[in-house]
C-alpha cells in the first residue's frame, strides 16, 4: 500500500510539474518584495521571476510595476485531489490526517522534475548530497 501511494504521490506530481493556467497580473504597491507577492500567491520567488524575464535585478521592484505571477490553481487543486486520497488511507489505518503544506508541495515538484529530467525514481538524486543526519 506504501508503494501505491508514493507512486501516486510522485505520478501527480510529475503530471503537474510542467503546466501553468492562465497567469495572474499584479500591480506592485508600496512596500511590496517579490518575497511578500510570492508569500500571498504561494508560489515560489524563482517562479515569479521566471515569468518577469525583462526585471534585471528583483530586489529592485518599484510601485506601479506589473509582474506577472504564474497561477498554480490548477496544480493545487491536482496536489489537494492527491493529499486527499493519501488522508482517506490514512484514516483507515487509524492515522491523523496530512495537512496541504505549498511549500512542501513546490519543492516536491522540483524533485518530480529533477526525476525527469535526470530519468531516475528515489529518493536520492544521482547529483545532490546523500547527508542525513
Amino acid at each position: 500500500m506504501r508503494k501505491k501511494i508514493t507512486f501516486l504521490i510522485i505520478l501527480s506530481m510529475i503530471i503537474t510539474s510542467t503546466a501553468y493556467a492562465q497567469s495572474i497580473i499584479y500591480t506592485v504597491k508600496p512596500g511590496d518584495s517579490m518575497w511578500i507577492i510570492a508569500q500571498k500567491y504561494q508560489v515560489g520567488i524563482s517562479e515569479i521571476i521566471a515569468e518577469n524575464p525583462s526585471i534585471k535585478n528583483p530586489s529592485l521592484i518599484y510601485p506601479g510595476q506589473k509582474l506577472t505571477i504564474p497561477n498554480l490553481d490548477d496544480i493545487k487543486a491536482q496536489e489537494n485531489e492527491v493529499i486527499r486520497l493519501v488522508n482517506v488511507e490514512r484514516s483507515k489505518k487509524g492515522l491523523p490526517a496530512l495537512k496541504q503544506n505549498w511549500q512542501l508541495s513546490r519543492i516536491a515538484r522540483y524533485k518530480s522534475q529533477d526525476m525527469i529530467n535526470k530519468n531516475y525514481f528515489s529518493h536520492f538524486s544521482p547529483t545532490y548530497a546523500r547527508h542525513f543526519k
